[in-house]
């Protein structure tokens, strides 16, 4: 059913938008219809293919709604009761399809306002804690992993003006709260009233994602139960909750929050910068980002601090963004780096080395059409990264994947 939902949006996106009026600067809607593994959705392609999805459907609502504010009112509506939980739930169960575990998405509010990933029985969940920790971890912050990875997708096509604000800032802004409402409950002591379904196959996998998360991690072979109230929480484990409370301020950090995409340095250069904070399967992160726009170059940096329960390891990035070879071919690529603890262990000092290299290029067929699509192209893109976590890559270990997918000129 999830799939349905999103391909019915891209499908009602994509008929919407050709009402848009051919004034409209033309921008890349980039979707991908197979990658690796390739098990259902993976989380890049369900943020990549729903992004672009989204803000076709943004802007065709507001070429189509007489009244600009019909059309925020249908996009924050939305957001809360279906686009949300469907992106963030598949981010759980995108984990652990890849690691061959089958399970359902629900992602509709319950009466307990919860969207849940069920389907997986106590015996599975309780044998990948005690065999894989970091994974285990992860089932309980994919969710918010993959928020965090939309709205850094969102924050670079506003720094790099592929797009008009008002077709991602409902997106954007309610991801945002989004996020910040999992980690800021926590400084108010907020106890989560679930109680576990009698019938296992009913259970979410891990309850409140991060109260679950912070528990395990410190307390890893404790009595197994999924859903971890605050009051279940020690001394230490509130102190770090607290800590991901205050540290996910940091995602307000950025002046997109404001609608203000970039500066401009120079009559050829802009630049944007900003801040950001999640969970990783060891602990947390913080990045510092900067976009720095010169003509038709679009460039991405960032630097990365890792963090398990008392030491920093470092990372950072490279990329380039749509950047054309000749008209019709198109490429992007990214550089990862990182240290990050041995065997992504919550305690240990000890540290490796690692990185990825992940790229994505577009052959465009040109259309002479004066409004609608101006064009398509085909897509290829590979990733290949060492052992590690990076985010929305599904594989901790060592993984050469490839995708396909196709974009959208328009």
């Amino acid at each position: 059913m999830k799939d349905i939902l999103t391909l019915l949006l891209i499908s009602i996106s994509y008929f919407v938008s050709a009402q848009v009026d051919s004034i409209t600067k033309p921008h890349v809607y980039s979707f991908v219809l197979q990658d690796s593994p390739s098990q259902l959705f993976t989380m890049r392609q369900t943020n990549q293919s729903y992004l672009s999805g989204y803000r076709l459907f943004a802007r065709g609502l507001y070429a189509s709604c007489k009244n600009e504010h019909t059309a925020d009112l249908i996009q924050a509506g939305l957001h809360v009761l279906l686009f949300m939980p469907l992106t963030h739930e598949e981010g759980h169960r995108s984990i652990l399809t890849a690691n061959n575990i089958g399970s359902i998405s629900q992602p509709y509010i319950n009466k307990y306002g919860a969207a849940y990933v069920k389907g997986v029985t106590d015996k599975t969940l309780k044998d990948l804690r005690d065999n894989d920790l970091p994974t285990y971890i992860r089932i309980h912050t994919g969710g918010l992993e993959s928020d965090y990875m939309l709205t850094k997708r969102v924050e670079a096509i506003g720094s790099f003006e592929q797009d008009e604000f008002r077709n991602y800032k409902w997106e954007y802004w309610v991801r945002k709260f989004a996020i910040l409402q999992y980690y800021v409950t926590g400084l108010f002591k907020y106890n989560v009233d679930l109680k576990e379904e009698t019938n296992e196959l009913d259970r979410d996998i891990v309850g409140y994602d991060t109260y679950g998360a912070i528990r395990h991690l410190h307390r890893p072979s404790m009595d197994f139960y999924r859903y971890t109230k605050y009051s279940d929480l020690t001394s230490e484990e509130k102190n770090y909750v607290k800590k991901t409370g205050y540290l996910s301020l940091l995602n307000i950090f950025n002046p997109l929050m404001f609608g203000k995409p970039n500066f401009k340095l120079s009559e050829n250069t802009r630049i944007n910068v900003g801040m950001g904070y999640t969970m990783a399967p060891f602990g947390d992160f913080v990045d510092e980002n900067i976009w720095l726009k010169y003509k038709d170059l679009n460039f991405g940096i960032y630097a990365r601090q890792f963090q398990n329960r008392n030491n920093l390891f470092s990372g950072f990035g490279v990329s380039i963004n749509e950047f054309h070879l000749i008209e019709k071919v198109s490429i992007s690529i990214t550089s990862h780096f990182w240290q990050q603890p041995d065997n992504l262990d919550f305690n240990t000092s000890n540290y490796f080395n690692g990185g990825a290299i992940d790229s994505d290029l577009r052959y465009f067929f040109m259309s002479k059409r004066n409004n609608g699509i101006t064009g398509f192209s085909i897509d290829f893109g590979f990733i290949y990264k060492t052992k590690g976590f990076l985010p929305e890559e599904l594989y901790l270990g060592e993984h050469l994947g490839f995708r396909i997918g196709t974009s959208l000129l328009l």
